[in-house]
């Protein structure tokens, strides 16, 4: 018996829609900072927690560590820190790469 679905799988090899924290970090640059302050301190708490999941980020983690709990002008100081150096860290690696291909490229 002959899977009638079996070439629309094909199509849809990659994920159908990607988690809204990665679309966070992937974010433009430009009015980042006023994104975040929209934001509510949980979600901000969760994508931190997400992005390093070793941190104390969560109040129930800060209550376990006995550290201080993070308010939301921190979370977002942190989260903008973060998404900037992962930008810059890419462009770096582009532009490092793109100089690697013309040397090699001569």
């Amino acid at each position: 018996m002959e899977n009638k679905f079996k070439e629309k799988r094909g199509i849809v090899s990659g994920p159908i829609w990607s988690d809204w924290r990665e679309q966070l970090r992937e974010s433009e640059l430009i009015g980042l900072q006023q994104r975040l302050e929209k934001l509510e301190r949980e979600i901000l708490l969760d994508w931190l927690q997400w992005h390093d999941p070793k941190g104390n980020y969560t109040d129930r983690k800060c209550v376990e560590n006995g550290v201080q709990q993070l308010s939301k002008l921190k979370a977002v100081a942190y989260i903008h820190k973060e998404i900037l150096r992962i930008h810059m860290k890419r462009r770096y690696n582009d532009f490092s790469n793109t100089h690697a291909q013309l040397i090699f490229n001569n």
